[in-house]
């Protein structure tokens, strides 16, 4: 990662934590990818992209979600976005990332992981 950007992965039992910090453009995507592919398993359901941290989202990361929900959904699963504001998330927006059966928005991580716990559970029960 550039100086300006940071990336955590959190594996838990309900999802996929993925913190963001700073920039989120050509360079970090680049970077963050091969970290996503050994990190993310390939049979997540629920993943949780939180941009509390992330000033500037271009097209790179734009296409890096895309694939990230790709991977969400083929699980029958969900992506959540926790902490966009600003830049971000008018981007996301722009681009049709809206709060549906695919994509949700939480004001923070905490959030979204309550509601990915819950979606996990729901999914579970009989019936």
């Amino acid at each position: 990662m550039t100086a300006e950007a940071q990336l955590s992965v959190h594996n838990e039992d309900d999802y996929v934590l993925i913190s963001f910090s700073g920039f989120i453009d050509a360079s970090v995507v680049q970077m963050a990818r091969p970290v996503l592919l050994e990190k993310v398993p390939p049979t997540c359901g629920h993943i949780i992209i939180d941009l509390a941290g992330v000033d500037f989202l271009d097209s790179h990361g734009v296409g890096l979600f895309v694939s990230l929900l790709k991977r969400a959904h083929a699980n029958r699963g969900h992506l959540y976005f926790a902490g966009a504001d600003g830049q971000p998330a008018s981007v996301l927006r722009m681009v049709g990332f809206s709060n549906g059966d695919l994509v949700s928005y939480s004001a923070d991580a905490k959030e979204a992981a309550q509601q990915a716990a819950a979606a996990k559970t729901d999914a579970e029960e009989p019936g």
